[in-house]
């Protein structure tokens, strides 16, 4: 397979996200899901909260009633094609409870099948899993309750071990591609990045490490001269979004949710034990206990790459990241890194506003002697 070729493929495995499904498919809205547990089963799996944004299904004035304006972009989308039947042949949704959105689609999805606006399929099953060590033993009957409710055996040890290293393998191809993000001049760009690695999400790790591989091979190394970004805040999946901040330096240390939460940390030895525990602990999940870990895990990392500036952006609804961006601004201040702040924006952002995005970032950035 050349380059090309599976770069292909993983850009349409990306455009088609979520829209594609067969029958016995189980759906997953929410990071945190340790979905090697499932993929050792067999059970092929789709992601329902990065559905594309161009996708707008629209199940009437009823449902658009029901739902608030506080539901986020991405929740909205899920619920209308819920609501219009679209999932029907899914064996399963599962929402990951420490998701704030995937809390808020679970709820919604509820009440709109009780009202009678959406149908009696597919099962909706409440993923909880605590984020915390003395947990441990309640995140194993969540597991058990979880087989129960798919009417599925749990993986065989050897079927686990086998998933177990196709998700090593992704983990190292995904190392690499980060790899090449922080030493390369072209043709790996931030948004392509971001798409390659979302579009693993729709694949087995194998299939995902060996696409990567063949995508990556010709890349050649060099230092990039550019200013050293990083990124944080919310979920982008809007690759213009991603142009406009890589067109000002290198994005090396991308921290939004769909790269950092995804895929979960692997422990050393593939047991339903051990992978809970290694879910639980994982430093990318906002929910981890003690409250500041996560923000000292993203700082870390920051400081790790070395960045010169770090981007961060919200979502308009957000009600979650926020709070952590004063402190997370000054940690870095001290550290001698700038944070610029987009602010709110928008999750399809017009041309018009990228515009005025394009204008804040230069401005700030050319005021701190970085352009």
């Amino acid at each position: 397979m050349t380059s090309d070729d599976a770069a292909n493929l993983l850009e349409n495995a990306f455009a088609l996200r979520g829209t594609v499904l067969s029958k016995d498919m189980i759906g997953i809205f929410g990071e945190g899901f340790p979905e090697i547990l499932l993929h050792a089963t067999g059970a092929p799996v789709t992601c329902l909260h990065i559905l594309p944004q161009e996708d707008i299904v629209d199940a009437g004035h009823n449902v658009s009633q029901c739902i608030e304006p506080f539901v986020d972009h991405a929740v909205q989308r899920f619920l209308h094609r819920f609501a219009c039947g679209c999932f029907n042949d899914l064996r399963a949704i599962i929402f990951c409870r420490d998701d704030t959105a995937a809390l808020v689609a679970y709820q919604y999805a509820l009440e709109l099948r009780r009202l009678g606006l959406a149908p009696a399929t597919p099962k909706l099953v409440l993923w909880n899993l605590v984020h915390a060590p003395h947990a441990h033993e309640f995140n194993m009957r969540q597991l058990e309750t979880l087989w129960q409710h798919l009417g599925s055996a749990p993986p065989t040890p050897d079927a686990l071990s086998r998933a177990f290293q196709d998700e090593v393998a992704r983990a190292q191809a995904l190392e690499d591609l980060t790899e090449c993000l922080r030493a390369t001049n072209a043709p790996v760009r931030a948004g392509t990045a971001m798409t390659w690695r979302v579009a693993g999400r729709w694949m087995a790790g194998g299939q995902h490490a060996d696409l990567l591989r063949a995508a990556l091979a010709p890349v050649a190394q060099a230092p990039r001269a550019a200013p050293r970004l990083g990124l944080i805040g919310a979920a982008i999946t809007h690759t213009a979004l991603y142009d406009m901040i890589d067109s000002y330096g290198a994005v090396i240390c991308d921290m939004q949710p769909l790269v950092a939460a995804w895929p979960v940390d692997l422990p050393d030895h593939p047991t339903p034990d051990a992978i809970l525990k290694a879910a639980a602990s994982d430093r990318d999940c906002q929910r981890l206990v003690p409250p500041d870990a996560y923000t000292d895990t993203l700082i870390d990392r920051l400081l790790a790459a070395k960045c010169d500036a770090v981007i961060c952006q919200l979502h308009p609804h957000d009600d979650v990241f926020g709070w952590d961006v004063p402190h997370i601004t000054r940690r870095l201040n001290d550290a001698g890194i700038a944070l610029v702040n987009l602010g709110f924006v928008d999750p399809v952002p017009t041309d018009q506003s990228l515009a005025v995005l394009d204008t804040v970032l230069r401005t700030d950035l050319k005021q701190r002697g970085l352009v």
